[in-house]
């Protein structure tokens, strides 16, 4: 497992920063935005990184796998858990991504290639793959804003939810090819993609690489269209033929960027865990205060 991680690490490339935890207190500022907007430029700035194995000083007895690194509450490295951490967020959404790209390609494939039609039951197995891998994303994903974090999770959930309630409902018991064919059904599962779309825009902010933005835009663009009746046919089949191609693409250039991109300045998740549980120290007070990310009373 180690040497598993340290590979990957080895042919990671960039520096970035996600949203955050947030904790209850009074913001002035979202700290999100500039510590995202600090690590791209991190990452124009240099791609090297820096990988030893050694004691773990703050989780005693794990490895450092990457750092150390300079947060706002101080220095920060990321080690086996973290590792692994960002190793499952990134194949997991290699898997979803593979996922709809296989349903993608038994929709569309028939029609070009004068095949027979897929059966049933493929769709939703293609389906199922992504709502699992998915799942899989947006429990391990890094976002500072814990609400936000959250709100992904109940979005994934309702989505979840709502398409066994189709599949177990619907007439054909295919949730799929019933969603296709009654687009209103997507007011139960369609939620799912309102998640993946804050994904998509999440990683976009921070990385500003233009396969998120693209995704970003072309999501709701193919779901919303769907759902009101409004895109043509033709229009409808080569947006998701885009999407189905530029997905894989996307998930498969997270390997290019070091571990610790992934999850953003650790001192900050640290730092709201001591707020929420009472532990702020003078020096975490007069940081935040300078970040702004405090009020004086």
């Amino acid at each position: 497992m180690n040497l598993v991680i340290i590979g990957v690490a080895l042919i990671s490339s960039s520096v970035a920063d996600a949203f955050t935890h947030t904790a209850n207190m009074p913001l002035r500022h979202p700290v999100a935005l500039a510590t995202c907007s600090t690590g791209a430029a991190a990452a124009r700035r240099s791609t090297k990184t820096t990988l030893r194995m050694v004691a773990s000083p703050d989780k005693g007895g794990g490895m450092v796998v990457e750092g150390p690194f300079e947060g706002k509450f101080g220095s920060w490295i990321v080690d086996e858990a973290d590792a692994a951490e960002v190793l499952i967020y990134r194949g997991s959404l290699v898997a979803a991504a593979l996922a709809v790209a296989a349903g993608a390609t038994m929709a569309l494939l028939p029609d070009a290639a004068g095949l027979d039609a897929a059966p049933d039951w493929a769709f939703d197995a293609a389906a199922a793959a992504f709502f699992a891998s998915f799942g899989v994303s947006v429990a391990t994903i890094h976002i500072y804003m814990k609400p936000m974090h959250n709100f992904l999770k109940v979005l994934w959930a309702a989505g979840a939810m709502g398409a066994v309630l189709v599949l177990v409902a619907s007439p054909s018991h295919s949730l799929v090819v019933d969603s296709f064919q009654k687009p209103e059904l997507l007011l139960a599962s369609g939620w799912v993609f309102v998640a993946l779309t804050g994904l998509f825009f999440k990683e976009f902010a921070c990385f500003q690489r233009w396969e998120a933005s693209a995704l970003f835009a072309i999501l709701p663009v193919l779901t919303g269209g769907h759902f009101l009746h409004i895109l043509p046919g033709g229009l409808e089949a080569t947006l998701l033929g885009v999407f189905a191609f530029v997905f894989p693409f996307f998930a498969l250039r997270k390997f290019d960027q070091p571990l610790n991109s992934d999850i953003g300045d650790k001192t900050i998740f640290q730092y709201f865990e001591r707020v929420e549980t009472g532990q702020m120290t003078p020096q975490d007070m007069e940081v935040a205060r300078s970040m702004g990310m405090v009020r004086d009373e």
